[in-house]
């Protein structure tokens, strides 16, 4: 499906006024990035902090640019990379003083990959994702505001292929059923990272235990 917006899409949008709020549109549950030009546009740093702005709440560049710290000018260009590659849209137009902004969302509530390792190259998608995550969780980290529902849990388990298949599809099936959550207007934004993968080499090895020549040697030493 193609979520590009052209211009003149964007125009047919009425425009409001000052006293209508812009509200949260329903999105599609993914997009799949699956284009070098979308690879590009979501791999710079700022332009993914701009989309999980937008990714629960409609936004103009002068808002967006206000809570990053950065020119609105910059941010609209962030924006128009974003948009040119189908990775966000126009949904709302406003008049504020006199002047019509345009109000941004994503074009999916959620990005997947598929990506050839060639278009990649060295990065990897799944540490980058993991690295997006720990930058959230420690500026969140930050806030003087209990978080009552933070948890995680770092397990390991062996499992046959099977069940490790099994519980993949059970994460995932959670993460479908959080995609379509009707989101709540007065509620607050919530990350939730999930993984799992297959642990490295060190921490494989035979799942039963026998002792050694060289450890009963060592044992009858002691």
């Amino acid at each position: 499906m193609n979520t590009l917006q052209s211009k003149d899409e964007a125009d047919t949008l009425p425009v409001l006024s000052g006293e209508v709020a812009v509200t949260m549109p329903e999105l599609p549950a993914q997009l799949v990035i699956n284009t070098v030009q979308q690879f590009k546009a979501i791999s710079d740093p700022t332009r993914s902090r701009i989309l999980g702005i937008i990714q629960n709440q409609p936004a103009t560049a002068k808002q967006i640019a206000d809570r990053l710290g950065a020119s609105p000018g910059a941010i609209g260009h962030h924006l128009h990379v974003l948009e040119t590659a189908g990775l966000a849209k126009i949904v709302a137009r406003r008049l504020v003083r006199g002047i019509v902004a345009n109000y941004y969302t994503r074009t999916a509530r959620i990005f997947k990959y598929d990506l050839p390792r060639e278009v990649t190259g060295d990065t990897s998608i799944n540490l980058d994702i993991m690295a997006r995550a720990y930058e959230e969780l420690a500026e969140a980290d930050v806030n003087k505001e209990a978080d009552v529902y933070q948890c995680s849990s770092f397990p390991h388990i062996r499992l046959s292929s099977e069940r490790a298949r099994y519980y993949s599809e059970r994460l995932m099936t959670l993460v479908e059923d959080i995609l379509h959550e009707t989101a709540d207007p007065g509620g607050e934004v919530y990350g939730i990272f999930v993984t799992m993968f297959k642990a490295p080499a060190y921490l494989q090895g035979p799942g039963t235990s026998t002792p050694s020549e060289s450890a009963v040697a060592d044992e009858e030493q002691d």
